[in-house]
């Protein structure tokens, strides 16, 4: 009796107002959000069982879908961005700078990639992967070769030419089948940009919302060039030994997909820990590797499966790098007219 007694007390002083209850913990958790598909499984699972953090990726397919995502309030701690949207968020006080006092592991990146136009110093972005913009092409089902931007305008090849729905790649297709610079501010150039995007818009397809690659058009038959990158043109050749990864000869667009933080981010240290996990050599190795996808990280080189290190096309020559432009942020004047040309171009699809 003095033993359920002892019980019932014990029950009724854990029950009462005063009580003390010591909470539940709940694991932390990291919200990062990038292009669909562009973070492996493997290395969100191996943070999480080193560090018991859970992580949410959330895939976006346009930059702008992420951008919305943060004014809209969603709680990213972490993203990775393309280099022209830094600029803009650093002005725009959204982006937290970084303390590489927690991420030692951004000494492996080349010096190459490192002070870059877009962010000097480096202070709110780390290179996560990097690369070209070029034309995937079936071979085997052109009658011309493919070889400039200029002959996406070849008449033979309307409604075979494939897309992505993302304002700025489209705009810059249309300045650099011009002969123009993808950064101009001439007004001129612009105006000519937005005659041709009616043209433009009746012989593209456009790819759908969650496409990854653009391997499927490819493989259909039905269209023998897209607007692609190598881990495009990667998927794409192992599939259809006819698919060939063009770099126009009016030169390509560099591209650098970068980590930045933003502000609101109630989780700095945890995002920088996965920056610098994902920095580790073996770590940026896997994901080239699997993405078919260039890395800055120098000292992950060693790591990296041969037949994609020596790839010209996932690692290109110097001259190559010579005739390549990287996209800048705009000013409003011409964010303003780019915005008008890719409505000029939506409003003329079919």
């Amino acid at each position: 009796m003095r033993i359920l007694f002892i019980i019932a007390s014990l029950l009724l002083a854990a029950c009462s107002p005063g009580a003390i209850i010591k909470p539940v913990s709940t694991p932390p958790k990291l919200t990062v959000t990038g292009w669909v598909g562009y973070m492996p499984q493997a290395i969100i699972d191996a943070f999480s069982a080193e560090t018991g953090v859970s992580v949410e990726y959330i895939g976006y397919d346009t930059p702008e879908e992420a951008l919305a995502g943060l004014e809209q309030g969603i709680n990213y701690d972490l993203m990775i961005v393309v280099n022209s949207l830094v600029p803009d968020l650093i002005a725009a006080g959204k982006l937290a700078p970084l303390n590489y006092a927690n991420i030692p592991n951004a000494r492996n990146i080349s010096p190459n990639f490192r002070d870059l136009i877009f962010d000097p110093g480096g202070r709110h972005s780390i290179v996560y992967q990097w690369g070209t913009t070029g034309l995937l092409v079936r071979t085997d089902l052109v009658e011309q070769p493919i070889t400039r931007w200029a002959d996406l305008w070849d008449p033979n090849l309307t409604g075979k030419i494939v897309l992505w729905p993302i304002p700025r790649d489209t705009i810059n297709v249309l300045l650099k089948s011009l002969g123009y610079s993808i950064n101009t501010t001439d007004p001129n150039q612009l105006a000519l940009a937005r005659e041709r995007a009616a043209e433009l818009a009746r012989r593209v397809t456009l790819t759908r919302e969650g496409d990854e690659v653009v391997t499927p058009y490819l493989l259909s038959d039905e269209h023998v060039v897209a607007l692609g990158w190598t881990y495009d043109a990667f998927d794409a050749q192992a599939q259809n030994e006819n698919i060939a990864y063009i770099i126009p000869a009016e030169g390509t667009i560099l591209w650098f997909d970068n980590f930045v933080i933003p502000t609101t981010s109630s989780n700095k240290a945890l995002a920088e820990r996965f920056i610098d996990f994902v920095l580790r050599p073996e770590m940026s190795a896997l994901v080239t590797n699997e993405l078919a996808v260039a890395t800055g990280n120098e000292v992950a080189y060693p790591l990296i499966d041969p037949a994609l290190r020596n790839n010209p096309a996932i690692f290109p020559s110097g001259d190559v790098l010579q005739n390549a432009e990287i996209e800048l942020s705009l000013d409003p004047t011409t964010q303003a007219i780019h915005n008008d040309i890719y409505a000029a171009f939506i409003s003329a699809k079919p």
